[in-house]
């Protein structure tokens, strides 16, 4: 009797110890190893109001559906929190912050392209040749992405010579950049060279397409 007990009691502490073994985890001294508990990663959460909580990405999507409002993450990791950073909008703030960020990067692409901005002074009794020799130059300045501003003086009542000047400037330019901000005062014509890459550029950003190549024409300054 005192045998079959025994069988008994080693064959059910054999099942229970099978049953552990397949539910918990045991160190070398047959100690258990508590669970690690899967926790979902914490994020800052940002209210329209500008509120500050403290959430998980699930719960942050939860609340941004049942709200009607964007989800847009914002930054990927904080640098004191170390949590990503979310921001619920709504779909007029989402669009705002969509035409902030296109106009920073149409900027940044300017700036990245033009190298600077070259000054030429002539005036209205310049001779042909030397105007011309002025229109290479302000094509090669254009080619090297610099913005060119032209002034043109004259004396006395002199705008239809100033006029003149500038005509023949836009004639032989305009295959290489783009004539802005033209004004007149006095007997002074002023006006500004943009280069054709950064015309492109801001065409590009604007959702704008150049001329295709079979349309361009390659026509010297002369």
């Amino acid at each position: 009797m005192y045998t079959m007990n025994k069988l008994i009691s080693l064959f059910a502490s054999k099942r229970i110890f099978e049953c552990r073994t397949a539910t918990t985890r045991l160190s070398a001294d047959g100690k258990e190893i508590p669970k690690v508990k899967n926790i979902a990663p914490r994020i800052t959460l940002i209210s329209p109001d500008n509120s500050v909580s403290i959430t998980d990405l699930k719960n942050a999507q939860t609340l941004s559906t049942r709200r009607d409002l964007k989800l847009v993450k914002i930054q990927d990791v904080d640098a004191k929190t170390r949590r990503p950073v979310y921001k619920m909008m709504s779909s007029a703030d989402y669009h705002n912050e969509e035409l902030q960020k296109r106009k920073e990067k149409q900027e940044s692409r300017q700036q990245a392209t033009n190298k600077g901005e070259k000054l030429l002074t002539l005036s209205t009794r310049i001779g042909e040749h030397d105007l011309m020799t002025s229109v290479k130059k302000m094509l090669k300045l254009l080619e090297k992405q610099y913005e060119v501003r032209v002034v043109i003086t004259g004396e006395g009542q002199e705008s239809a010579a100033s006029e003149k000047v500038y005509t023949l400037i836009e004639k032989n330019v305009k295959e290489s950049g783009k004539i802005v901000q033209k004004r007149t005062k006095g007997n002074t014509l002023r006006f500004q060279l943009l280069p054709s890459k950064v015309m492109s550029t801001q065409a590009s950003d604007n959702g704008i397409n150049g001329p295709s190549d079979g349309n361009k024409k390659n026509n010297g300054p002369l």
